[in-house]
């Protein structure tokens, strides 16, 4: 080589910058976007409840008024009916895994504890644990109907937020 000869150095091209990006770059960031939305519904879905615990008394208020009416003459489909309302209630309000389990006097415990009285493991303790399983039977009703009636109150009041 001969240094004399009037050369000029080698010129590289710019360095590829980072704006604007390419087109794979911009579905990778969509994509990405999607599935950080989707997990952020999927956990606030699994978080909350599926309704608000005001809907869920009011449509229970309503239930207990239409079992109260079609099954006024008939004590032991009424105590029944009564049973299942409270059993869904309350797995709407605190959850399959702590309700869904529960039998004889530990449901009836964990009613009382809700509602802050003993009247469903004392008073109604034969009428919601053997009466729904019989053909036939008598118990108060009315002050059965009264009590579940009170109960839903209490939860609408408390949104469902007492904790065993």
């Amino acid at each position: 080589m001969n240094p004399d000869l009037p050369l000029r150095d080698i010129h590289l091209p710019p360095e590829v910058g980072l704006w604007p990006l390419a087109p794979g770059w911009w579905v990778l960031l969509c994509l990405l976007l999607l599935a950080v939305a989707a997990l952020v519904w999927w956990w606030r879905k699994r978080q909350s409840p599926t309704e608000p615990p005001v809907r869920v008394q009011v449509s229970a208020l309503r239930e207990l008024e239409r079992i109260e009416r079609t099954y006024r003459d008939q004590p032991h489909v009424l105590v029944r009916e009564l049973s299942v309302l409270l059993r869904r209630i309350a797995i709407s309000l605190y959850g399959r895994r702590r309700v869904a389990g529960l039998t004889g006097m530990t449901w009836l415990q964990f009613l009382d504890r809700q509602s802050g009285s003993l009247a469903f493991s004392q008073r109604f303790q034969r009428a919601l644990t053997e009466l729904p399983y019989r053909p036939q039977g008598e118990a108060d009703t009315a002050a059965l109907v009264q009590e579940v009636r009170q109960w839903l109150r209490s939860q609408q009041q408390d949104g469902g937020a007492k904790h065993v």
